[in-house]
């Protein structure tokens, strides 16, 4: 086997590179790795300029609003076909006070349902960020014991073998810490999206109303 022996110097910048991207960038939140500030909870006020929902927590008792809340929050159910099921519901009621208050409802479902989906998403996020930041310290570990072996060898011991193998694993870590770190900016973009898809479901909420 062919043992690849880094200069000790190498072995540490490539340590530093490694571990730096592990870094939160929001110091407030260290487990938070996105550029994006990290945000605990939409409000109504965010995304609409409608009727206040906070009390209306039951909206899943009204079971066709229930119904609809589930499909239109859904990010695999496109918009357009989100924003066709809200305009037919819509049109199942005249204009007038009851459309509103049902519509009203449906807003604070959208809101609470993406509530709980964006969280869900944010702690998966905040759990991965953490798990890169352990594979960063092993890293260092790693990187300090080939230079260590290095030392060693330089005096004459015999620990190439130790440095191949441990080499092996340390390339094969780092390069999974890669691919999962370029990961992150997408996964980023995801809190992001169910926020700008709740904005568009209370527009188009709110356009139906009086």
């Amino acid at each position: 086997m062919k043992v690849h022996l880094y200069p000790r110097g190498l072995v540490i910048a490539l340590s530093l590179v490694i571990a730096t991207p592990a870094l939160a960038i929001d110091t407030a939140n260290p487990d938070w790795p996105c550029v994006q500030r990290k945000v605990e909870k939409l409000t109504s006020a965010q995304l609409w300029d409608g009727p206040p929902v906070d009390d209306l927590t039951k909206w899943w008792e009204d079971r066709e609003v229930g119904a609809l809340v589930r499909l239109v929050v859904s990010r695999r159910v496109p918009m357009e076909t989100a924003e066709e099921e809200i305009q037919k519901f819509a049109e199942t009621m005249p204009e007038g006070p009851e459309r509103d208050k049902r519509l009203t409802l449906l807003f604070a479902g959208v809101l609470d349902e993406t509530n709980k989906v964006r969280s869900s998403v944010v702690t998966g996020i905040e759990r991965f960020q953490r798990r890169q930041v352990a594979r960063s310290k092993r890293l260092q570990e790693q990187s300090s014991k080939i230079a260590d072996l290095r030392r060693r060898a330089a005096k004459g011991e015999d620990v190439a073998g130790q440095v191949g193998a441990l080499q092996e694993k340390y390339d094969w870590n780092a390069r999974v810490f890669k691919e999962r770190q370029d990961n992150i900016p997408l996964a980023c973009e995801i809190p992001v999206e169910i926020e700008q898809r709740a904005f568009a479901i209370g527009r188009t909420i709110r356009f139906h109303m009086s």
